[in-house]
């Protein structure tokens, strides 16, 4: 797997792990496993460094006197995103932005992101 560094501007490799069923794995001859994990890894929380990551929330935006209320689309980790809404995935942020009156932030790149989608 590859993912951009923005830090660097350059592409490198990430880490990837899958689960295999005792059919879809087979022993190399040779090679000694008694350091591979045969439980579910635990999973970190993510850091806002890890660039690669993709998840949305929403705003709500309360109504005024001179406009109803609204919602904005955010990339995970925007400073105007809500720290304790829910982490959505692109299909789910999708499905909100095709609601009337969502509009995608723009300070975040989440109408970059979402906008040719939508």
């Amino acid at each position: 797997m590859w993912a951009d560094d923005p830090d660097t501007e350059t592409v490198e490799a990430r880490e990837y792990r899958v689960w295999l069923t005792p059919d879809q794995a087979r022993p190399i001859d040779g090679i000694h496993y008694n350091s591979v994990p045969t439980y579910p890894l635990r999973r970190k929380e993510p850091t806002p460094h890890e660039a690669d990551r993709w998840a949305w929330k929403i705003q709500r935006v309360s109504a005024t006197s001179s406009r109803r209320a609204s919602y904005v689309v955010h990339v995970w980790d925007c400073e105007e995103a809500p720290r304790d809404a829910e982490e959505l995935d692109v299909f789910a942020a999708l499905e909100v932005l095709r609601r009337p009156g969502v509009m995608p932030c723009s300070e975040c790149g989440a109408d970059v992101a979402l906008g040719p989608l939508a």
